[in-house]
């Protein structure tokens, strides 16, 4: 296969070269060199900062009204669904992701977060306040201008989405820039938002690593406002540096997330919520159940409905129908997962099922296989109980009652989503009242988007995304007081 060539975007249109060097982009399935990616210089990404500024301040887009952005984002729905077959194609080189996975679950999803913003984009209400003695309070809401959507490697094109349909449907102009290792379906996103009618300009894509081209844009005056999606570590660095210029931040971060099952739960139900949320896309999702919290009572009778669950998960070429699991998708995330499960054995976990590298015959043998992992016996203590391994690994630990249910639940810096499995509706009220984390499923699991907002808790990040918080996060507010009585004083009598 030959490799492709992919660079920014800049006024609708990819440019080749952006003097930060290439960069090889790997197909993480068979660990091949599918792209040479341009990266961006700060030369150039000033070039592309400025193309946005002009675009959000030119009359084609300032003068646009919110209906007609919701109609731009309309036709980019549809240009998503027509296009599937190649966002999926490249998806499946940058990725690795199971074709089934792409087609039956991003595709579609995408496509509604596009919509739903599209419809909230002429519902931004502002309000009127309660008035003083000859004056009229109104507050409103405005678009930063120009944003940065700064995107982690693990779902690149719903990631895009996430973050153009809000901010486009607001009225801002934003500056993308995928992750070093996936920009392929990013650069494609951008070129059908040109083809869906979007100016010039209001969608550019910023290529390279985040500690060069993610730092220029953040530290870039004509950047207004922030929102990203990664680690911890990093979202940290990028408050940091934003603050020097007082930006607005959103970040949705690192989760070690848990799913709670309560003795009188629906097991067999619980289990496939379990297995699909630890597993799905090889477990690299912030918003993964990576802990399964177990009551005591039944814990033995729920492992062997997961071992017997799990003969049926299938891990293998990504472009099979059946495939359920794909790759790693970085070699380092690989790596890292891999010295987690090292050092499970000798912390006291018990491996019920896999526990280290998956080897594949050819073209698959270089790929980041990881097999997917049940750790049993998990503590309090353990690395794997409360480190985030963003890999395919599901840590068990068991608990007595509701008090220790909620306690192990909440003894982790993050608080990003949750699930709860129980037949009492009065229990499920009370838990869900005392867990600390920002999203919690009740007998069900990775429903309501986009719909429902996701506001992270604790290290899991600031801000919010999804939902109609999320439209809201790109806007400014701004409070106005209408005078209407010329008689009132207006400060010192001077006559």
């Amino acid at each position: 296969m030959s490799t492709l060539n992919v660079g920014p975007v800049l006024d609708g249109k990819e440019q080749h070269e952006a003097g930060g060097g290439l960069h090889q982009v790997v197909n993480p399935a068979t660990g091949a060199v599918i792209a040479r990616e341009a990266c961006c210089n700060s030369y150039s990404i000033g070039r592309i900062v400025e193309s946005s500024m002009n675009a959000f301040e030119s009359p084609a887009w300032r003068n646009m009204a919110a209906a007609g952005r919701g109609n731009l984002l309309l036709k980019l729905a549809d240009l998503v669904e027509e296009n599937a077959g190649e966002l999926i194609r490249l998806e499946l080189l940058d990725t690795g992701k199971p074709a089934t996975q792409l087609k039956d679950g991003e595709i579609p999803l995408t496509a509604s977060i596009i919509r739903f913003y599209a419809g909230a984009a002429d519902k931004i209400e502002g309000r009127v306040k309660s008035t003083t003695e000859g004056g009229f309070h109104l507050t409103m809401y405005e678009p930063y201008g120009v944003v940065a959507g700064i995107l982690p490697w693990n779902y690149p094109l719903v990631n895009a989405a996430l973050k153009v349909a809000p901010a486009v449907a607001a009225g801002n102009a934003i500056i993308l820039k995928p992750s070093v290792e996936t920009p392929l379906s990013c650069v494609a996103f951008a070129r059908l938002c040109r083809e869906a009618g979007f100016p010039p300009g209001i969608v550019n894509v910023v290529l390279g690593s985040g500690s060069s081209a993610g730092a220029a844009l953040v530290e870039h005056p004509g950047v207004k406002k922030i929102s990203f999606t990664g680690s911890t570590g990093a979202g940290q660095v990028i408050q940091k540096q934003a603050v020097e210029q007082m930006k607005t931040v959103n970040l949705e971060l690192g989760g070690k997330n848990a799913i709670l099952v309560f003795a009188d739960a629906d097991l067999d139900r619980a289990a496939d919520a379990a297995i699909f949320s630890g597993f799905v896309n090889a477990g690299q999702l912030c918003v993964s159940c990576s802990r399964l919290l177990v009551e005591e009572t039944v814990a033995e009778r729920f492992e062997s409905i997961l071992l017997e669950k799990m003969k049926k998960v299938i891990v293998g070429k990504p472009e099979a129908p059946d495939t359920l699991i794909g790759p790693m998708i970085t070699r380092s995330q690989y790596e890292i997962a891999l010295r987690y499960l090292a050092e499970a054995p000798g912390e006291g976990c018990r491996v019920l099922c896999g526990g280290g590298k998956l080897d594949l015959p050819a073209p698959h043998d270089k790929g980041f296989w990881l097999e997917p992992t049940l750790l049993s016996g998990v503590k309090r203590g353990m690395k794997v109980a409360v480190e985030e391994i963003f890999g395919p690994v599901l840590s068990i630990m068991t608990f007595k009652d509701e008090a220790e249910a909620v306690e192990l639940s909440n003894m982790v810096i993050y608080g990003l989503s949750g699930s709860l499995w129980t037949g009492d509706g009065e229990r499920a009220l009370r838990v869900v009242n005392a867990l600390d984390t920002g999203l919690i499923w009740v007998n069900c699991m990775f429903i309501g988007y986009p719909q429902i907002p996701l506001p992270p808790h604790k290290m899991s990040g600031t801000g919010v995304e999804l939902g109609f918080e999320g439209l809201l996060a790109y806007c400014k507010r701004k409070s106005t007081v209408l005078g209407y009585d010329r008689g009132a004083p207006v400060g010192w009598n001077l006559k």
